[in-house]
């Protein structure tokens, strides 16, 4: 009989991460993944990442945070790769919208390094931003870029080095809880584990009964483009960034350090609900929004058109993730709902839902990130 310590759903950020955490403690570790692995329809796969400190999205993430970034940087000396590029970050907006306040609010109780800009130092200090004079911006230093492909690599390698086994393109079809343990069907065979773990991302949605019903999935689109002045978008010029503008959109971008490039996007298209594997590949047109910003915040960065992906965002209704066991189901571990900004966090994500498998008491505090509050 197939048989592990722990099961893990999903070879994405999250699982790889959980992974590499339970296999470093000693547990026979198997990752089970749908896909390809890297799986080129999850939301871990592509090229970079932002990373910042300025969270308007609230304190309680700031422990994960730190955490994480210092999981980062060790990930980082390990490899020859950069993993991770220090670009600073700015979070942008009008002085009383909730992006912009939020991330200052976070910035002044818990004491953490900033600057707050207005428009026109922003446009002096980094030269490819055109900023209208109603905007203003929190500067944090720390801030930067994640390499997607490498990170989700270098962990899924020091899951594999401690002693995980990974298997692609072998779906879970289903499991189910026994007396000493659970059973995981996939189309090969039946996997019994004491413990599983579900970090399937948009996946999720529809294979979990109590917690799927309270996860959104959301198609989102991300542009590449080159731009005409590369210099102004290298990474020691142009630090990563979000940004509320007037209409009451919301993006991203980013610098892409191999390329000299300039990536940007918009979280949210359209409330649009649809599975990963069905998610149709992105059209030109959709890189309208995301050319259209660049045009009017930063022209420099609107050149030709490098890459459009489509990915599929999971959603909870407050914007915080899941890190939980199942309601009644202490052998059932899920770590969901990452909301479009789990990727940076995901090495504390990872402990905190190992520390869940083990009954250990996790260093960070994961009341916040209950199923139970739904």
């Amino acid at each position: 009989m197939d048989e592990a310590d722990i099961i893990v759903v999903g070879a994405g950020i999250v699982g790889c991460a959980t992974a590499a955490h339970l296999a470093k403690e000693g547990q026979d570790v198997l990752i089970l993944e749908a896909g390809d692995f890297p799986n080129p329809t999850a939301t871990s796969y592509g090229s970079g990442r932002i990373f910042r400190f300025a969270y308007h999205e609230g304190e309680k993430y700031l422990p994960l945070l730190e955490r994480s970034r210092e999981r980062w940087l060790t990930l980082d000396n390990s490899t020859s790769e950069n993993l991770f590029v220090t670009t600073g970050s700015l979070t942008i907006g009008q002085s009383d919208g909730d992006t912009f306040t939020g991330a200052l609010e976070t910035c002044r109780v818990h004491d953490i390094n900033h600057e707050v800009l207005d428009a026109e130092t922003v446009n002096d200090r980094f030269p490819a931003y055109e900023l209208p004079d109603e905007y203003r911006a929190v500067y944090q230093p720390e801030g930067g870029v994640l390499d997607a492909h490498q990170c989700l690599v270098t962990l899924a390698d020091a899951a594999l080095n401690s002693g995980a086994r990974l298997r692609a393109r072998e779906p879970v079809t289903n499991w189910t809880e026994t007396s000493d343990g659970v059973a995981v069907q996939t189309p090969m065979t039946t996997w019994r584990a004491e413990k599983i773990v579900i970090a399937s991302g948009a996946w999720a949605a529809h294979s979990l009964e109590t917690v799927g019903s309270v996860l959104e999935r959301e198609r989102s689109v991300a542009c590449r483009f080159l731009p005409t002045d590369r210099a102004a978008f290298a990474p020691e010029s142009f630090p990563v960034f979000v940004m509320d503008v007037v209409d009451g959109r919301h993006f991203y971008g980013m610098p892409e350090p191999r390329l000299g490039g300039f990536k940007v996007g918009a979280p949210h298209v359209d409330g649009v609900d649809v599975h990963p594997e069905d998610n149709p590949s992105a059209s030109l047109d959709e890189a309208d929004a995301a050319r259209g910003f660049a045009q009017d915040f930063a022209p420099a960065g609107d050149g030709s058109t490098m890459g459009i992906r489509e990915c599929v965002l999971t959603h909870t209704p407050d914007g915080d993730f899941i890190i939980d066991h199942l309601p009644g189901r202490d052998r059932v571990v899920v770590a969901v709902g990452m909301s479009g900004h789990g990727f940076k966090l995901a090495p504390a994500v990872g402990e905190l839902a190992a520390a869940l498998v083990a009954e250990d008491t996790s260093p960070i505090d994961a009341s916040a990130f209950s199923v139970e509050r739904f």
